[in-house]
């Protein structure tokens, strides 16, 4: 499995709790309470049987693969989208 959109992004969920998890995705989408963080990928069907997949891309193998999910409940603040630093 590689990566079809290039390197994800760097986010940043801080928790109401005061943790912060930072994750690496393209994007991320609210969908029932939750907010699902996810990569587009090129992978074959036997490594789509490993993850999570949200959906197909027209551009075939190119699937949207789930990084995190987390209840929005839980979330005080998402930041991020950029790419990660070099430094």
């Amino acid at each position: 499995m590689d990566f079809a959109a290039g390197p994800p992004s760097r986010w940043v969920v801080t928790l109401r709790s005061g943790a912060a998890v930072e994750l690496a995705a393209d994007g991320f989408t609210e969908h029932d309470g939750h907010a699902l963080f996810s990569v587009l990928a090129n992978a074959t069907s036997a490594e789509q049987e490993q993850v999570q997949v949200l959906g197909w891309s027209v551009a075939a193998p190119a699937v949207l693969v789930l990084v995190a999910k987390v209840p929005m409940a839980e979330v005080a603040k998402i930041e991020g989208g950029e790419p990660w630093s070099s430094t």
